[in-house]
């Protein structure tokens, strides 16, 4: 039966869309960028249900006895195009189609020609170098293993696989530590008013520092349009220049240099590719503004909120109270709502969930570091599916629940990335398209080795017990194979999610972070029982104060 497979494909497609809607901007971003976004984001959450589907199809394939049909049933041959089709799709995408695109939305080029020149080159060169050394590895093992044909593919896909593993397992170490912990200080207002106060500041700094910058830029822009005639064959160029400079306040924004200063910034000889500079210049400083500017407002409006919130707690009436619009403005029967929601039931809510979640990561940390264990199962997931017999209902159920907590670990940690302000995801359509689609790309290079990943806890990829070998295994077993980066390699590095996970638990990075003084540069942890002495808390009285 298809259409248990289509109702849940259906209904991650619409939640991609809403997720898609909270971070990105229809109005901004392309339609190229938009299709190739939903694509990369939606395709990767469908292992959620496809897998499942396929381990129980499998299970009821291979019963000897009356078995009633699994209700999301799908036959071998359709389950085997479908993965055939879905590795080679999300492998030209993550590998060739989204790194050109990144490279082209990120270029400053007035023509789709030179945009795509410059996109090709930038992508040249950095396949030109890494695909030296991957010609020296592949001939390597061509002479020395004998591999061709079929088996230079299972090779590259090993090598993908591996690599993919290796992320899936980092990423992922880290998002069941910290998503247990972020569930539990949810459910404690104070801690969450904390948080923000810590960062306080630091928001505050980076919006003014991101509106002087691009005060700079639109300046630089209205000198060089000025030198520039209308009769000029430029002056089409600085026209989409000046539509993109938004109106700076001159009197709100000191300026951080002079005229003078601009003026030695521009050449005496205007080109394109120096407007193409500056076009690219003007887009990033208009979004980094906004989105600074954004953060900063959240901040403050939050932190407003979470106050009023606590200060109510002790409120005979059982109702939220604020002086602060839009909060002032609530009907009563809102603010009792809002009352009994923070108050009462959120922090037994959030606590509850972080407890469930805390239970799921602990077993799934158990099952990563016991499955190669081969005289029992020791592995609680593979233990679970098989205590239910030939209920399949319940292993459909059970493995798309698992499957889904560890999605959310590893893409969440994905999405949380920042890096140098060029990649980061943030709400209320404040990403810009380049980070869309390199979220994209990585979510697409998670997705089969986390499919791997799974099946080897549950022990559906073990090639000596071929009556429960799943649609997916026999797609990937060709590079168990492979030596070195095939089974040994597949089995060995699931161990190594310990790591990341010691890090997360004791909060080693945010340790590091704040021992050099740079926490406060969007980091924001302070480690509980570390003192920072006299400098840090004038920092937290300031924080408070400001």
């Amino acid at each position: 039966m298809l259409w248990p497979l289509l109702l849940c494909g259906a209904a991650s497609f619409m939640a991609i869309l809403r997720l898609l809607h909270t971070y990105g901007d229809r109005k901004r971003c392309a339609w190229y960028v938009q299709l190739a976004s939903v694509t990369s984001w939606y395709l990767p959450f469908t292992i959620v249900f496809i897998l499942p589907f396929d381990f129980s199809s499998t299970l009821y394939r291979k019963c000897e006895l009356n078995c009633d049909e699994p209700l999301g049933y799908i036959s071998s041959e359709f389950t085997r195009r479908l993965w055939f089709l879905l590795y080679w799709f999300m492998y030209m995408l993550t590998w060739l189609v989204l790194p050109i695109m990144m490279s082209y939305v990120d270029s400053g080029a007035f023509t789709f020609k030179a945009r795509l020149r410059e996109s090709a080159w930038s992508n040249l060169q950095f396949y030109g170098i890494s695909g030296a050394v991957g010609l020296v590895l592949v001939g390597y093992v061509v002479l020395t293993r004998r591999i061709v044909g079929t088996d230079l593919v299972a090779f590259m896909m090993a090598l993908a696989n591996f690599w993919g593993l290796f992320l899936v397992i980092t990423f992922m170490g880290f998002g069941l530590v910290s998503i247990p912990r972020k569930l539990w200080r949810q459910g404690d207002l104070v801690l969450e008013l904390s948080k923000i106060q810590s960062r306080a500041v630091a928001y505050k700094d980076k919006a003014y520092d991101s509106a002087l910058e691009l005060a700079d830029v639109v300046r630089e822009a209205n000198l060089v349009s000025t030198r520039i005639g209308y009769n000029d064959d430029l002056r089409h160029c600085v026209e989409k220049i000046i539509e993109y400079c938004p109106r700076t306040d001159e009197n709100g924004v000191r300026a951080s240099t002079q005229n003078t200063t601009l003026s030695d910034r521009i050449p005496v000889d205007i080109t394109e590719t120096y407007l193409a500079s500056l076009h690219n210049r003007i887009k990033k400083a208009v979004l980094k503004e906004e989105r600074d500017r954004w953060r900063w407002n959240r901040s403050a409006r939050r932190a407003f909120f979470l106050q009023d919130a606590i200060d109510s707690s002790g409120n005979p009436r059982r109702q939220l109270e604020s002086n602060l619009r839009p909060w002032s403005q609530w009907s009563l029967g809102k603010r009792a709502a809002a009352w009994w929601w923070y108050i009462v039931l959120r922090p037994v809510v959030y606590r509850a969930l972080s407890i469930a979640a805390a239970v799921l990561s602990a077993g799934i940390l158990w099952s990563e570091i016991t499955f190669n264990l081969d005289s029992s199962h020791f592995s609680l997931v593979n233990h679970l599916l098989r205590s239910m017999g030939l209920s399949y209902f319940a292993i459909e159920a059970t493995s798309i629940v698992i499957i889904a907590y560890m999605s959310l670990c590893a893409y969440s940690s994905v999405m949380k990335l920042r890096i140098f302000n060029i990649y980061s995801l943030e709400s209320h359509h404040h990403t810009n398209e380049r980070s869309l689609l390199f979220c994209g790309a990585y979510l697409c290079r998670l997705m089969f080795p986390l499919c791997y990943n799974f099946l080897n806890m549950a022990g559906g990829v073990d090639t000596a017990k071929d009556d429960e070998v799943t649609e997916f295994s026999k797609f990937m077993d060709k590079i168990d194979l492979v030596p070195v980066l095939g089974e040994q390699s597949n089995r060995a590095i699931p161990v190594l999610i310990m790591v990341p996970a010691a890090l997360a638990f004791f909060n080693i990075h945010g340790r590091v972070m704040e021992y050099f003084s740079i926490s406060r540069a969007g980091v924001g942890t302070r480690a509980s029982g570390v003192n920072s002495g006299t400098s840090g808390d004038d920092d937290e009285d300031d924080d408070t104060e400001l």
